[in-house]
């Protein structure tokens, strides 16, 4: 049997070191160089987050007391006032549900919620009407903005009958608002009061 020449089997011994070397940074070394650097953009965000929060908590340690009550009042005008405020926000929603004559056929308010300082009332609603009421009551729920405030909305249209009238169409609406007293700043109140 033949031996290859010694320039061949180098350049085949280059060729196969080359190819371990691709293999090794394929497999092992990318995969780890990217899972690092995704790492470092994450800690480099969440540094740049907590110099942000550190500098809105310094600044709004040197709110005067006018400053902070005229923005309670600004706040205030945003949410509901209380906690217990869920049956108004539900009522205020089934007003203006019934001003849009639209039919309401599921009204479901689940527990408020505590979300940071705020608490956040949440319902969900199915209705049918004609296109025309179901825009106003989008356009009025828009209105009342923030402190009604459209989170999902899904609109359903039955099949066409091939008639001349159209159809009603079918509404899901999640709407939310908060109130500027957290539900557990209640609980101490009440604690506190026996």
């Amino acid at each position: 049997m033949r031996e290859l020449p010694t320039v061949t089997r180098r350049l085949f011994a280059v060729s196969i070191l080359m190819l371990g070397l691709i293999a090794a940074w394929s497999l092992l070394l990318r995969p780890l160089y990217r899972a690092t650097a995704g790492a470092i953009e994450r800690l480099n965000d969440a540094r740049f987050e907590l110099r942000r929060l550190e500098m809105l908590a310094a600044e709004n340690d040197r709110l005067t007391p006018d400053e902070l009550v005229r923005q309670k009042q600004v706040i205030a005008t945003l949410v509901f006032p209380s906690r217990v405020d869920n049956a108004v926000f539900v009522g205020a929603v089934d007003d203006l549900v019934r001003k849009s004559g639209v039919q309401l056929t599921e009204l479901r308010a689940s527990d408020p919620s505590d979300v940071g300082a705020l608490t956040r009332f949440s319902l969900d609603l199915r209705a049918t009407a004609r296109e025309e009421e179901l825009v106003q009551l989008l356009v009025w729920i828009g209105s009342h903005r923030p402190l009604l405030t459209i989170e999902r909305a899904v609109i359903m249209s039955p099949p066409s009958s091939g008639g001349v009238a159209p159809l009603p169409l079918s509404i899901e609406l999640r709407i939310f608002g908060f109130s500027a007293e957290p539900q557990g700043a209640v609980l101490k109140a009440k604690s506190s009061d026996q």
